[in-house]
């Protein structure tokens, strides 16, 4: 029933539900900690160190966000398919682009989740696993964590408030950071290499900005992100026009 454009159209009307901000809360708190993830991944494959923040503390926290994450993560998915303003099922958080709500955007949720799972779940199993096995599956992290960022603004409700804004440019802005700092920093025989990987990040930071200029920011968005047409009632909260 809440699935029927019937059900939606009156779910749209009435607004979101608690579930609906869950989703949008866990959705954020993962992004945030998976950039957090990523960067003292960065850190870690550099060595950092310092006389007040040994090695073994980055580890350490290193896996504990990644835990974290995972549960952020489940909070997200399950208050996604709780709530029944979109319709999602559990077969739409496990199958990419099967949704009939955004799909793309949703899809790309999907991808960056399962790809996550992967690498929690062959850290976890790291010890039966050989290290060139383990290191190429964690490498991963570097796939899912822009898969993430486009889901969250792509898909996100809140994209255009200030305040969602700045954690987006916070999340990408320190990782492109670290990123360039450690490709600054290794690897002293693969100079070009080195250089390709700096102006690649930067050309995709700014690719970033100028899409999510002319796409996410603009009024309209949410027909054009695959939003059904039962679900862009005139007389829908624009909260519910914008949901996730």
């Amino acid at each position: 029933m809440a699935g029927s454009p019937t059900a939606s159209l009156v779910l749209a009307a009435i607004g979101p539900t608690p579930f609906w901000y869950a989703t949008r809360g866990s959705g954020y708190a993962a992004l945030l900690l998976l950039s957090a993830v990523v960067v003292l991944g960065l850190l870690m494959s550099a060595r950092w160190h310092s006389p007040t923040w040994p090695r073994f503390l980055t580890q350490s926290l290193h896996r504990n966000l990644s835990l974290l994450t995972v549960v952020f993560l489940t909070i997200h998915v399950a208050a996604s398919i709780i709530d029944p303003f979109a319709g999602l099922t559990v077969k739409d958080a496990v199958i990419p682009f099967a949704a009939g709500y955004r799909p793309l955007w949703l899809g790309l949720g999907v991808v960056g989740l399962e790809l996550f799972a992967a690498i929690v779940i062959t850290s976890l199993l790291r010890h039966r696993l050989g290290w060139r096995a383990w290191q190429v599956v964690h490498l991963l992290s570097y796939v899912a964590w822009p898969v993430a960022v486009l889901h969250t603004i792509g898909t996100g409700t809140d994209t255009r408030q200030a305040w969602a804004l700045l954690l987006d440019v916070a999340c990408v802005g320190v990782v492109a950071v670290t990123l360039v700092w450690r490709l600054g920093v290794g690897w002293p025989k693969q100079a070009g290499l080195r250089a390709t990987g700096m102006v690649a990040s930067l050309a995709s930071v700014i690719a970033l900005a100028a899409w999510t200029a002319s796409g996410p920011l603009q009024p309209g968005w949410a027909r054009t992100a695959g939003t059904p047409a039962n679900l862009l009632s005139p007389t829908a909260t624009p909260a519910a026009n914008q949901s996730p």
